[in-house]
């Protein structure tokens, strides 16, 4: 015992200086192969434990932005360590959601930007620059609306079609999300892109939210993402208007013409309905012993096809028969209503004939505005064939010929000798 202590013991203040040597020299090879060196790492940042905003009815606002944001770290630590870090991909930042207390009424909140190496204890690193230590995270109230689903085209439409959805299933959505960007919503579209369109079609169409300023808003969900729309098609076509007339105006006046105005009307409904129109027929008008212009007014939407209507929504139609001329009045006189005049006083006369037969024109007729006379000036003895005067108002015409009356002269022997015999007859009218 004595003799190993004798040799542990022997130079010994030189065993300890290659000790010494030996731990310098260790510590000089490993930071010779090993040195400590800086370096830096950058990521985007991660957001976790969304789930306890959603649980609390809220939405983060800006997510995106955050996640988006691009941070730098400069680590402190042995190149061999920082060589893991960076091989491995294990740098990472992150927020942790869950550190905010949601029962409050919070709009925003600020929260550490944390980092992780994915190294062990024993590798250890210094944290030596971050250029963003901190975030601002926005929060907002989740809310729902319900929005009609409006349907607009797309595609291949013909001049003169016109399109719209007779169903649409879904036809009402649910949108989901902050209550700042549900708020921006204007309507929901579905957006109907069609290619020769017929009627009855079926159309699957995606299903946006958009903006005033017509921009799909993104950061909302909407409870489907499709609709089947039910295509409605309609076509129009410009038809003629068709009118005649029955029955006769009234003797003198004739029919010079019908006028129609519109003369035609733009018509739309389904291709089956609309191809089969070409032109619209309405009643028969009834002119019977009118000596004026016949005007009827027709609702036209009442003699179309069913399933037909009037494009612009009016469906009034004039129709005018245009009478021309001026009525004839039959006038029947007799013997008895003729005044004879410029009869010498020495003669007397008989009109022969018992009644006459005329056509007079004007308007307010009134036959006892008529006078009737025979002028048998220069006439002698014997029977005499004498044109009856008729006198008329200002605004009356004679129609034709006036009538020839047989007057017989016979001298006059009467005592009183007034120059003239009564005529004989009875008033026909």
């Amino acid at each position: 015992m004595s003799k190993l202590k004798k040799t542990l013991t022997k130079d010994a203040g030189l065993k300890l200086l290659s000790l010494i040597i030996a731990v310098c020299l260790w510590f000089l090879v490993i930071n010779i192969e090993n040195p400590t060196e800086y370096r830096i790492f950058a990521s985007n940042i991660d957001v976790i434990n969304i789930s306890s905003a959603e649980a609390a009815g809220k939405t983060i606002t800006n997510l995106e932005e955050i996640k988006n944001t691009r941070i730098s770290v400069r680590l402190r630590g042995k190149r061999t360590v920082l060589d893991k870090i960076q091989i491995n991909r294990s740098f990472s930042a992150y927020i942790d959601i869950s550190a905010i207390d949601m029962s409050d009424d919070l709009i925003s909140a600020k929260l550490p930007v944390k980092i992780k190496t994915g190294l062990l204890a024993s590798d250890y690193v210094d944290t030596e620059f971050l250029t963003t230590s901190e975030v601002n995270v926005l929060l907002d109230n989740n809310i729902s609306m319900d929005f009609d689903i409006m349907p607009v085209f797309n595609g291949n439409i013909e001049n003169g079609v016109t399109l719209s959805v007779y169903n649409m299933e879904p036809g009402i959505v649910k949108v989901y999300g902050a209550q700042n960007e549900v708020n921006k919503i204007a309507e929901v579209r579905a957006d109907i892109k069609l290619d020769s369109p017929y009627d009855g079609q079926k159309v699957t169409s995606a299903v946006n939210a958009y903006d005033f300023e017509g921009n799909i808003v993104e950061n909302v969900y909407i409870d489907t993402e499709t609709t089947v729309a039910t295509i409605d098609m309609k076509i129009k076509k410009r038809v003629p208007v068709m009118a005649s007339y029955i029955g006769e105006p009234v003797r003198g006046c004739t029919v010079e013409g019908i006028s129609i105005s519109p003369d035609y009307v733009v018509i739309t409904g389904s291709p089956d309905v609309i191809n089969d129109v070409s032109y619209v027929t309405l009643p028969e008008i009834n002119i019977n012993l009118s000596s004026k212009d016949v005007v009827q007014n027709f609702d036209i939407s009442q003699y179309l096809p069913y399933g037909a209507s009037v494009t612009n929504g009016y469906s009034g139609v004039v129709v005018t028969v245009n009478i021309e001329g001026s009525e004839e009045h039959n006038v029947i006189f007799n013997s008895g209503n003729i005044e004879i005049t410029n009869l010498e006083d020495t003669l007397r006369a008989n009109i022969v004939d018992g009644s006459f037969d005329i056509y007079v024109k004007g308007d307010n007729f009134n036959k006892e505005n008529l006078k009737y006379s025979v002028d048998l000036k220069g006439l002698d003895v014997g029977e005499h064939r004498v044109k009856i005067d008729i006198g008329l108002n200002e605004g009356y015409e004679l129609v034709g010929e006036a009538p020839y009356a047989n007057v017989v002269i016979e001298p006059n022997n009467s005592s009183n000798n007034f120059g003239r015999i009564e005529n004989i007859g009875d008033d026909l009218n």
